[in-house]
């Protein structure tokens, strides 16, 4: 079972139209929300009339700000504090942490910030354009490298001169020592445009209130029911269990729902303030100014080789852009995983990183697919071509020289990062191997003869996987069905959890798959759980479910031992039945449902609160072969090759799916994708999909997923993490390919995305010097 490539069970209902997605469900005399939001990206807000808002048909109720904070409800926690002492500034101070309110007060600090909540019986009453802001613009400030100026906006009082943070982590000295030794020194500055997350479904809610319990209610789509309630309850003054947080289907999160969004905590005020259920969606326009975005660095890398190519030292200096505010894990992510995979697969005995975060008048940045990883591999990957290239070494042939070797591992890196298992050559080597990189100048030849440039490039990726430690699952029986239910804190945004998490406990119990209720992320139904993020759920989730399995078969022998009237010690386990020395057996669910009988069916039969926290480290190699029009630019990318190593996959197919969905993601930031924001204004000039590129069925090529799988020692499932090696190692491998193609005119870097028009740019002026 374990293994096997299944249909995913949620796919039935996600293909014909029978998902419940948040704004799907009902609610009767539900009201409608519309949040009235900032047109500027810096502005004090000298008054609010609701007046002529209150005046109008079907409007129920306008509150700001001020509302919110007279009546008692406190600026949303980022968490700052309590990590504080792991990430501290350079100088051991701790990075800013400016207040976060549900509703701006006094000032807004970018275009879309929420100022207003307008509740009205319908959704058409409530967008009228009725309550009047008087504004006081100031200057606004959206490039991270223009954050830092002398002269810049300051935006926070809590942030002098706009710096977030200033941090380092790895060894100065023996990195500056290694570099005193080398022979050459590869050096290169890259710019990691900014993304927008671009879910297919909208983020929505709908807000309730009892007030004969006085509980609230809320569904979103999220990627963590528990850490999002206890961040509300914090927020609104109320006990956690004052709250229930209900995540259903959700229509794709990459990281960008993991945080609570200010919008939840003024809906579910309010919707005990008007004393009916309200719902909220938000347009396309607001998720692009408000949903959290991605990305968006300046990072310089410096790569030190002795005279035979061997690595000795790395270092990396950046400048990150925070967008206006914390708002929650966005600089931890980007701090702790790009130190953590600076060396990418190499052995690299000494690093070192200096990171800076600073705050600007754009959208407020939190987690994307492959947040930090995929930067660090970029710069890496990037570096070892230009090092080949200066060189005058093989690509492939310098990075076959200074890979890991399968038979270090486990090994600590320079960045303290204990890789667990895998064969980075044999990943190199099948996937050049299967791509004909060998033959590769003969097509590069041809298509010079049809006037196209032709390039191939690779990249080693790794990525580390598991997030925050420890994960909660329980096993249960329904007393309807008879089913086993499986309630688990990790969150689904289309994974596949229903799939795989019942395919992890139909194998490892020995029952039939169709006996497996996988429960929705329901706070009321699953007792905790720190949610998904960080390809964590396998991991985390999948180590608990196992351990809770084991829990269930102990417990269950009871039963079992009195339904065939024998000695529990005497019983053995195998198959999904237990047996007694005189050949008599009984299922495991047969004993199982004996043993909730007996119980009254009150409380799981097994539960688990894990708090395993070892990272198992997901790696692979992908290689791009591109061809570019000079005439135009334009980019086509002929194929695409990527070997996975994911440890050990619960379904197969749903590895690939999560392999190629982050592959074109990884496309689309190489090649289109890039949030641009107006100087002088802060207006977000990709605002749209009119504006904002994605990548089409056409922009990919069909891909060759490969498997060449190590099962991570830290864990009982073997498994690694399979959600974000796609979008990580993409870019680099499709970048180092249009490189390649641009190589002979004597182009040797092109910052992301690289564009058509940007394309022939570089051509042109490659031509005219």
């Amino acid at each position: 079972m374990i293994g096997e490539p299944l249909r995913r069970v949620e796919d039935r209902r996600l293909l014909t139209g029978a998902g419940r997605f948040t704004d799907d469900l009902p609610a009767d005399g539900a009201a409608h929300a519309v949040f009235l939001r900032s047109p500027h990206a810096h502005a004090e807000i000298r008054s609010l009339d609701a007046s002529p808002a209150l005046a109008m048909a079907g409007v129920l109720a306008v509150f700001d700000g001020a509302a919110l904070g007279a009546a008692g409800v406190n600026a949303i926690g980022t968490g700052i504090s309590g990590r504080g002492r792991l990430y501290p500034n350079r100088d051991g101070s701790a990075m800013a942490d400016p207040p976060y309110h549900p509703l701006a007060e006094g000032r807004v600090r970018h275009v879309g910030e929420a100022i207003a909540l307008i509740v009205a019986k319908t959704r058409e009453a409530a967008e009228a354009d009725a309550v009047r802001v008087d504004y006081a613009p100031l200057p606004a400030v959206v490039a991270a490298v223009r954050a830092l100026d002398a002269g810049a906006p300051g935006i926070w009082p809590e942030a002098p001169g706009n710096l977030c943070y200033d941090w380092g982590a790895g060894d100065g000295e023996a990195t500056e020592a290694a570099f005193a030794r080398a022979s050459h020194v590869a050096r290169l500055t890259v710019r990691i445009p900014r993304v927008v997350p671009a879910f297919l479904e909208p983020r929505a809610a709908l807000a309730r209130h009892d007030p004969r319990s006085g509980r609230f209610e809320l569904f979103i789509g999220c990627q963590s029911i528990h850490g999002i309630r206890d961040k509300i309850a914090a927020t609104l003054g109320i006990e956690p269990g004052g709250l229930r947080v209900v995540s259903l289907d959700v229509g794709g999160a990459f990281g960008a729902r993991s945080v609570l969004y200010p919008e939840y905590v003024p809906l579910l005020w309010a919707a005990r303030e008007v004393g009916r259920p309200i719902r909220w969606r938000a347009s396309r326009a607001e998720e692009f100014v408000t949903s959290t975005q991605g990305r968006d660095s300046v990072l310089t890398g410096e790569l030190a080789l002795d005279w035979e190519g061997n690595f000795l030292g790395l270092r990396a200096t950046g400048l990150s852009n925070m967008g206006a505010r914390h708002t929650g894990s966005g600089p931890y992510s980007v701090m702790r995983n790009l130190a953590r995979m600076l060396p990418g697969t190499y052995a690299i005995p000494a690093c070192r990183l200096e990171l800076k975060g600073v705050f600007t008048n754009t959208v407020p940045m939190s987690s994307y697919r492959g947040v930090g990883r995929m930067e660090a591999i970029y710069v890496i990957e990037r570096l070892i071509d230009r090092a080949a290239r200066e060189t005058g070494r093989d690509r492939v042939e310098l990075r076959r020289r200074n890979l890991i070797a399968r038979e270090a591992l486990p090994c600590m890196t320079a960045m303290g990062s204990n890789y667990d298992s895998g064969d980075y050559a044999a990943n190199m080597a099948i996937a050049t191997g299967a791509a004909d990189w060998a033959g590769f100048e003969s097509r590069r030849t041809e298509a010079r003869a049809r006037g196209r440039l032709r390039g191939i490039g690779l990249c080693n990726y790794i990525e580390g996987a598991g997030g925050s430690a420890g994960e909660y699952v329980a096993l249960s029986i329904d007393s309807g069905t008879g089913r086993l239910q499986v309630g688990a804190g990790c969150v689904a945004q289309g994974q596949g959890h229903e799939t795989a998490l019942a395919q992890i406990a139909a194998g490892w119990l020995g029952i039939g798959f169709e006996e497996i209720e996988v429960l929705a992320s329901d706070t009321d139904r699953i007792e905790a759980g720190f949610g998904t993020n960080a390809s964590r759920s396998m991991v985390r989730a999948g180590t608990a479910l196992a351990w809770a399995c084991d829990a269930l078969i102990e417990r269950a022998k009871r039963a079992a031992a009195g339904l065939l009237q024998a000695d529990a010690a005497g019983l053995t386990f195998r198959d999904g039945r237990y047996a007694g020395a005189d050949g008599r057996a009984v299922g495991l669910l047969e004993a199982a449902r004996t043993l909730a009988e007996s119980e009254g069916g009150a409380g799981p039969l097994a539960e688990v609160h894990s708090e395993a926290e070892e990272v198992t480290y997901p790696n692979g190699c992908h290689v791009a072969e591109v061809e570019i029009d000079p005439e135009t630019g334009a980019v086509e990318i002929i194929s695409f090759t990527v070997v996975d190593d994911v440890g050990r996959a619960i379904n197969p197919a749903i590895v690939h799916g999560q392999s190629q969905g982050g592959i074109a993601q990884g496309i689309g930031q190489a090649l289109m994708e890039r949030a641009v924001f107006g100087a002088g204004d802060g207006q977000l000039l990709a605002g749209s999909f009119m504006d904002y590129a994605l990548p089409r069925a056409a922009s990919v090529p069909h891909l060759h997923p490969i498997d060449n799988d190590y099962p991570s020692p830290t864990n009982p499932l073997g498994v690694k993490g399979a959600g974000e090696g796609g979008a990580t190692g993409a870019p680099a491998a499709v970048i180092n390919a249009v490189l390649d193609a641009l190589s002979p005119l004597g182009i040797d870097h092109l910052d992301m995305p690289a564009r058509p028009e940007r394309i022939w740019r570089a051509i042109r002026d490659a031509g005219s010097g």
